[in-house]
């Protein structure tokens, strides 16, 4: 049985890395050797007594050949070396099948032979992952053959050179994961199988993922909650309308992150997606260009090479968009004693235009064996233009004021939004690799920079009584808005962790994160229709804010028995923030210092049988208030829904706990996951009422203020089954029972409302080298998130904000993606999708408050579709840069294999 078992994961290993680099081969009498040869062993030999490293050893790497002369088994010399002054070795180009015999010799030395492989069941578990999985993909793509490559790096420790002899324990490789794991702390989802966010933005992969919900402005909640996004497992300004879907290589969903993680982002946790970075030996990459349904264009490529110490990686995204939405809002105005005043009706249209450019660039440099140095850096870039028009009919109660029932007001308002943002991030990394598996330590530096400018005219019509606009027109009032925004961001972090031994393991961190805002608002306005325009300094102002953050954790993981484990950890954050508002009429400023906090995480596991397992933890976090709900500055941009945030606003602190049960079964997976979070000092929007300057009445304004708290406990259910070959499907579950306490503001009361929101995907593959994905979600009634941001950035303004006591309607769409492959090993393919197939996903909020109840509907970009083609080129080439003799080549590997003759014994 074990000769079969070896047998089948040789042939499996051998054809899926064959048909990887087929298409780099040349004629039939190439050598497989040389496109097949992947394998990498390297450490350092050191001296058993002082620990330092030997240089000039001899260190020779044989393996068993058979010899036709005598006919017997003799070793041979694969390759051979001397070691460097800190006693580094490596070698590259290595068959990843059969058994080696590492042979160190040197003056003063014993000799030591230490026998070595790569582990052929792992490796074959991995490639029949990557055949069920990536066939599709040629040599260079990315997927799971990139796992593979990175899985055959074997380090082999620190020999020492003494009387003994040192012999290591072999090094078992791990089985690639399925395109989507489910873990009990962690989901990840790879992006490869989600064909219908092809051609699209972040947002539009984050809509496949399990508990995660995208609405039409593409404001990403988890489990109803507003999560903090993670790049690359650090924080990150950009945001889901800044990172083009072809640039992620999978996403992460972190519900209830351990210690180790920034404590910030409150109860919605943590998302983090993970671009693509390619470290295979050669060079790899794809171009991909497309059209929508509107005309606009959209293109890109990747491309990365690495030879020797030095790893290359460049990617870059171009795309034009337009997008178009309809809305209309219903608004009951109260007076001071609760009773309805006046309504307003007002559809609304909004054409929004723009090209975004996204890039990405990084080097690594391998400073020896396991210290490596890393640069990277990004850039955005996009310019937006909004047109809005907006048509308002406001009628009195005519019960409760009668004198002015007859009395209709007519008010129309254009505004063209002209806005230009920019994004710069660059990156240091360092990380060093100890001797021991899994003993590392990385530090990194970030640095972000994000400049806007919006250029904002607002025309607005007044006609009254009874006169629509287009026969009459009492009133027209221009104003510009001009606005800029600079902000910094600087964050260091240090981690360091160490396995002790097998079952006990430290981890271990600092960081310091600094930010640096400005705004800047000037208005002007018009007395005669326009021609000329004066600064209104009642209303021009500037605001600059600072916050800086430090915290340090650590957190140990044991196991006490086979089947029982646990891990416990202490984070600790002290954070401080600064505000000034300048004006014209003299400077506010704003300090609070938050003393150190301790946000502790427990995790307690249990392992049922090799498939199912039983996982509760607990976990405190934090969720601090950002610029704009601490800034006083007044957005006028919507008459009727002016905003301001609120210099007092505390941070809100969320205690989370979960019970997670996971069953691993032939075909599929299924988690099950109970969960309650309980929430202080509930970050939340209400109505005031009150004089603005420059104004002589009253103005309903949206702010921020801390509600006494919030309780949310639900079911989350996620299964993932492979029916047949070609079909497979996704299903989660979401079950859940908010309740907001809100009594102790204004106007504003408890809150308790029961929902559900699920989302299913199915993966069907056809002849004929089609697939088709099809994705559905539904949302029941539910409360809104609280701290929302109530629109996207770049959806326009006057979106639909909320308070405590506000709800969005059920909701749901279907989404729809077809895909042909084609050219030699599926290197081409094309893509075909439309969104919001049956134009259902109308989003439709009601939020009550003292002084307003609002009801705004809004249907944004029904049945839009994207057509998108895409070419991935690669070669596993491990002397892309340099040029081997081919005889010695053959020499050192003993022969080598030949394709189409007789060939060696393995």
């Amino acid at each position: 049985m074990r000769i079969l078992t070896s047998l089948m994961a040789f042939l499996m290993l051998s054809y899926t890395v064959q048909a990887q680099v087929r298409g780099g081969a040349g004629g039939a009498g190439r050598r497989a050797g040389q496109n097949t040869n992947v394998g990498h062993f390297y450490g350092r030999i050191v001296d058993a007594k002082t620990n330092k490293g030997v240089d000039g050893a001899t260190v020779e790497l044989l393996r068993s050949r058979y010899d036709s002369v005598s006919q017997t088994q003799k070793q041979v010399v694969v390759q051979g070396q001397t070691t460097k002054a800190n006693g580094d070795f490596s070698f590259e180009d290595l068959p990843v099948f059969g058994n080696y015999t590492l042979k160190v010799t040197t003056v003063n030395y014993s000799e030591t032979d230490i026998p070595v492989k790569f582990d052929i069941k792992g490796l074959a578990g991995a490639a029949r992952n990557n055949a069920a999985q990536n066939g599709d993909q040629q040599g260079g793509a990315p997927g799971n053959m990139d796992q593979i490559l990175s899985a055959i790096d074997k380090d082999l420790g620190n020999i020492k050179l003494k009387g003994n002899v040192t012999q290591l324990a072999d090094v078992v490789i791990n089985a690639t994961p399925p395109p989507y794991k489910m873990g009990v702390d962690k989901k990840v989802f790879n992006v490869d199988k989600s064909i219908v966010a092809t051609g699209g933005m972040a947002s539009d992969v984050l809509k496949n993922v399990p508990s995660v919900n995208v609405d039409i402005d593409g404001n990403v909640t988890l489990r109803n909650q507003s999560p903090q996004i993670f790049v690359d497992g650090r924080p990150t300004t950009l945001t889901m309308d800044e990172i083009p879907a072809d640039a992620i290589e999978s996403i992460e969903v972190m519900t209830n992150p351990s210690s180790k993680y920034d404590a910030s982002g409150g109860g919605g946790g943590i998302i983090n997606i993970v671009l693509k970075k390619n470290r295979k030996v050669g060079y790899n990459g794809d171009l991909r260009g497309g059209i929508d349904s509107r005309g606009k264009l959209n293109g890109g490529g990747d491309i990365n090479v690495r030879q020797g110490k030095f790893n290359f990686f460049v990617n870059g995204n171009i795309r034009q968009r337009k997008s178009v939405s309809t809305g209309e809002l219903n608004q009951t105005n109260l007076d001071s004693a609760g009773h309805n005043m006046y309504y307003t009706h007002q559809p609304s249209n909004n054409t929004s235009t723009g090209t975004m450019g996204f890039g990405r660039a990084g080097v690594d440099y391998f400073l020896s064996n396991r210290n490596t140095i890393s640069l990277e850096g990004h850039y955005f870039h996009g310019t937006f233009n909004n047109f809005d028009t907006y048509n308002s009919t406001t009628t009195y109660d005519p019960v409760n004021y009668p004198g002015y029932a007859d009395s209709t007001s007519y008010f129309r308002q254009d505004a063209v939004n002209k806005s230009v943002f920019q994004n710069i991030e660059g990156e240091v990394n360092y990380k060093h690799n100890f001797p021991k598996s899994g003993h590392e330590l990385t530090a990194d530096f970030t640095a972000q920079g994000n400049k806007n400018n919006t250029n904002q005219t607002v025309n607005s019509y007044i006609s009254h009584p009874d006169a629509p606009i287009s026969t009459s027109l009492d009133y027209f009032y221009p104003e510009n808005i001009y606005s800029n925004g600079i902000s910094h961001n600087y964050n260091f972090q240090s981690d360091y962790v160490n396995p002790f031994t097998e079952k006990t393991k430290l981890e271990a961190g600092v960081r310091a994160n600094f930010q640096n805002q400005s705004s800047d608002n000037l208005y002007e306005l018009s007395s005669d229709s326009g021609k000329t325009y004066y600064p209104n300094a009642e209303l021009n102002n500037n605001f600059k804010y600072n916050q800086q953050i430090y915290a340090a954790y650590a957190q140990f993981s044991s196991t006490i028995t086979k089947n029982l484990s646990y891990q416990a950890g202490l984070r600790g954050e002290s954070s401080q923030y600064s505000g000034t508002l300048y004006t014209n009429t003299g400077n506010q400023t704003y300090t609070h210092n938050f003393p150190l906090s301790l946000f502790p995480s427990a995790f307690l596991s249990y392992k049922i049988n090799d498939g199912q397992s039983l996982q509760a933890n607990y976990t405190r976090r934090i969720n601090r208030p950002n610029f704009f709900q601490l800034s006083p500055y007044v957005n006028r941009a919507d008459s009727l829904a002016l905003s301001q945030g609120n210099p007092d606003l505390a941070p809100e602190f969320t205690s989370s706990y979960e019970i997670n049960y996971q069953n691993d079964y032939k075909g599929g997976g299924f988690l099950a996951t109970v969960y309650y979070k309980h929430t202080t000092n509930l970050i939340t929007r209400n109505v005031v009422r009150e004089v603005l300057p420059g104004d002589i009445d009253s103005s309903n304004i949206y702010t921020y203020q801390n509600a006494s708290s919030s309780d949310v406990y639900g079911l989350d259910l996620t299964n993932h089954y492979n029916i047949t070959r070609w079909l497979d499907f996704m299903v989660n579950v979401i079950l859940y029972d908010s309740k907001i306490n809100a009594g102790n503001l204004a106007g504003l009361s408890n809150e308790d409302q029961f929902s559900y929101f699920g989302k299913i995907n199915f993966n069907i593959k056809l002849p004929a080298k089609f697939s088709i994905q099809l994705n559905g979600d539904y949302q029941s009634k539910t409360i809104v998130p609280p701290n929302s941001g109530g629109g996207g950035r770049f959806g326009g303004f006057g979106q639909p904000v909320s308070t405590a006591n506000g709800y969005v309607k059920p909701i749901g769409g279907v989404d729809i993606a077809i895909k042909k492959d084609f050219f030699k090993n599926n290197a081409g393919s094309i893509t075909l999708n439309m969104q919001d197939v049956f134009r259902t996903r109308v989003n439709d909020a009601v939020s009550t408050s003292q002084y307003l109840v609002l009801d705004y509907s809004r249907l944004r970009d029904p049945q839009f579709v994207r057509l998108t083609f895409s070419y991935r080129f690669g070669k596993m080439d491990m002397s892309l840069f340099k040029k081997k003799n081919m005889k010695q080549d053959q020499q050192d590997n003993g022969g080598g294999d030949q394709v189409g003759g007789g060939g060696g014994t393995r």
